[in-house]
């Protein structure tokens, strides 16, 4: 593979439909540790191959949302190199003062356990399945006690724009609202957790349009972006790449580089790298050719078109901005 898009064969892996040497990927080094801020790394067991993948490009400390009981095993194991993001136990989510004083309880053991950041996920499902979204007074506690704790925040709000159109997950309005109905409440709780850093995560749920977070990042000083949930930032920012590109070089130190990688026993190091790869490809090439990820949201054969973001922007991205606000060291 060159970075004109000169490609190999096509492969079956769908992490690697390109059929790309991942450990021999020809991107030239930055020469500094990335940092990324948002995976989930669900067991001790899957930390090899996500770790051998993280080696290979550069990646220092991974910030993930691990669950609680998970967590000491990952921390003994490789006490250098994760951090850790609060989450409540979701397989026993219920909408009842029990699991929130849980949630409560749960926090206060992050706390204690040394992370700084919690997450709330409050995609459209929260809305259409739980009623629930940042404004809903059940989770007004849970958001007064993580301010309590010194709690910074992440947190989901947004889905992708194709998930809302006719036939699609979303498209029952009247039950999950529309792509827009899911931004008052960002809106909302930036301000009412001011000054503290709010990271909306996935390009803020819209990376489809570059002008909204521009908006976005103009009304709320203490709102950042990460560029995880990797599919999805790679079909939509190759889409329009000069805007993006514009817009995190107007506002440099408000963007953070992440994965989304989940960690499974079913994936390999080429699942993990392809991520990686990507992002990696995404933000400092101008590379433009087939993404070597399936992706069943996008045109056939899934594409990718870099940014080449500037060095002094790159750094910041992948690392500094991270520093910065403490989400790791």
């Amino acid at each position: 593979m060159n970075q004109s898009g000169d490609l190999k064969p096509p492969h079956a892996n769908p992490a690697n439909r390109i059929g790309l040497d991942y450990r021999q990927h020809g991107i030239a080094r930055l020469g500094f540790p990335r940092i990324d801020v948002h995976s989930h790394v669900n067991d001790v067991s899957h930390t090899r191959a996500l770790l051998d993948a993280a080696d290979c490009f550069e990646i220092g400390a991974i910030v993930s949302m691990t669950a609680l009981a998970k967590l000491p095993d990952i921390a003994a194991a490789h006490p250098d190199r994760f951090r850790f993001i609060a989450v409540p136990q979701w397989r026993k989510f219920e909408v009842t003062s029990e699991f929130r004083a849980l949630w409560c309880d749960d926090l206060r053991a992050f706390s204690a356990n040394g992370s700084r950041w919690c997450k709330f996920w409050v995609a459209p499902p929260m809305r259409g399945d739980r009623g629930l979204t940042l404004q809903s007074e059940f989770l007004r506690p849970v958001i007064e006690t993580a301010l309590a704790l010194n709690f910074q925040f992440m947190v989901h709000v947004g889905d992708p724009s194709v998930w809302f159109a006719p036939g699609a997950r979303y498209s029952d309005a009247a039950k999950y609202g529309s792509k827009i109905d899911q931004y008052p409440q960002l809106d909302w709780f930036a301000e009412f957790v001011a000054p503290r850093t709010v990271i909306a995560a996935h390009m803020g749920g819209s990376a489809e349009d570059p002008t909204f977070l521009d908006r976005l990042l103009s009304r709320h000083a203490n709102l950042m972006l990460d560029t995880s949930a990797t599919k999805w930032i790679v079909r939509e920012v190759s889409r329009h790449p000069l805007a993006i590109r514009e817009l995190v070089t107007k506002w440099p130190d408000r963007v953070l580089f992440g994965s989304d990688i989940v960690t499974d026993e079913q994936h390999d190091f080429e699942h993990y790298a392809s991520r990686y790869w990507a992002q990696e490809t995404l933000w400092q090439t101008d590379y433009r050719g087939e993404s070597p990820i399936d992706d069943p949201d996008a045109a056939n054969p899934p594409r990718l078109h870099g940014v080449a973001l500037p060095p002094d922007v790159l750094k910041k991205v992948f690392r500094e901005n991270a520093l910065r606000i403490k989400i790791a060291s």
